[in-house]
């Protein structure tokens, strides 16, 4: 379900409207705080931009390379500044619309390159690998045209006005950043440290970003995996992974942990994305929101949900963000 406003859509879906007084599942809980939590320090951790501020005020966190802000008004992207490898998005905007431009003499490994230009299809997303001025589905994208989209997207409004911490951020601007390289020179893997209440519950770890599928898998604190599999979630087990210490290593883990905790002391529950590179953990960015509060797999609704009433339990955080 949609509502169109003026000359701009507002995303509201059917889960939305499941607004309960006291939640227990997760998405009851995010659709809770997308109705009534309208804490500042949100906007500041989705703002993709502002947040870098706040990372270095609140830990000792490694943060990718700035190369450019370009606030909107002044958005002109200047190509010939650029290193051959970097990442360009809007700092207001997620899901769509990044740009990598992947110039260097050899191109990113791990990335499915189509040869001919393909039919957009849902499982294409809005991550473009920018190579020879084609991106990994084969379509031409000329500098003009990147520019132009970024342009475009900084003159919308986030489209989910109930992800309060996104529609609201001010100002708008095109970020450009480090692109971060895994161990194989590749994309690096995306671990995503869901917090509640300053400590972490689980972690979704998470690579295919840019391959033929996304493989997924949520383990506890301790490394132990929580079975995802069910009929409500669109990902899939990664079946060569059991313990993420065992995989990860303890020391590993161990800072993932120390680095989410520090970043999410201020608020009821946020994901804080980070990533490995050279053994060093590297932040990526705050989600308040994941998937906009869809409905997920049982196991995993049933975990969130109670990390989230321990939380409430032990917090001191305002009771409007339960």
């Amino acid at each position: 379900m949609k509502r169109l406003f003026g000359k701009q859509k507002d995303w509201i879906f059917p889960w939305h409207q499941n607004l309960v007084d006291d939640p227990i599942t997760l998405s009851e809980h995010l659709v809770h705080k997308m109705h009534n939590d309208r804490n500042p320090l949100l906007i500041q951790l989705e703002d993709k931009f502002a947040s870098r501020e706040y990372v270095e005020k609140n830990s000792d966190c490694k943060l990718p390379k700035l190369y450019h802000f370009l606030q909107r008004g002044s958005e002109k992207i200047p190509w010939d500044d650029l290193p051959e490898r970097c990442v360009l998005k809007a700092n207001h905007w997620s899901g769509d619309s990044l740009f990598i431009l992947d110039n260097a003499p050899d191109p990113i490994p791990n990335v499915t390159r189509a040869k001919l230009p393909k039919i957009r299809s849902k499982k294409q997303h809005g991550y473009y690998v920018i190579r020879n001025g084609r991106d990994q589905y084969g379509r031409f994208w000329p500098k003009w045209r990147i520019q132009s989209k970024l342009s475009g997207v900084l003159e919308k409004d986030f489209p989910v006005s109930l992800e309060w911490g996104a529609y609201n951020i001010s100002p708008r601007g095109i970020i450009i950043e480090e692109f971060l390289m895994g161990d194989d020179g590749g994309p690096p893997v995306d671990i995503k440290m869901h917090c509640f209440g300053g400590k972490v519950g689980y972690i979704q770890f998470e690579h295919g970003r840019f391959g033929s599928e996304i493989l997924q898998n949520i383990h506890l604190p301790d490394g132990s995996l929580i079975d995802t599999k069910g009929e409500q979630t669109k990902w899939f087990n990664d079946n060569s992974i059991g313990n993420l210490r065992d995989h990860l290593g303890a020391e590993i883990v161990d800072r993932l942990i120390q680095v989410s905790e520090q970043l999410s002391k201020d608020t009821m529950y946020v994901r804080v994305d980070l990533f490995i590179i050279n053994s060093e953990v590297v932040f990526g960015e705050f989600t308040n929101y994941p998937r906009s509060a869809q409905p997920q797999a049982p196991q995993w609704e049933k975990l969130g949900g109670e990390k989230w009433r321990e939380a409430r339990g032990a917090s001191k955080i305002k009771e409007a963000e339960l």
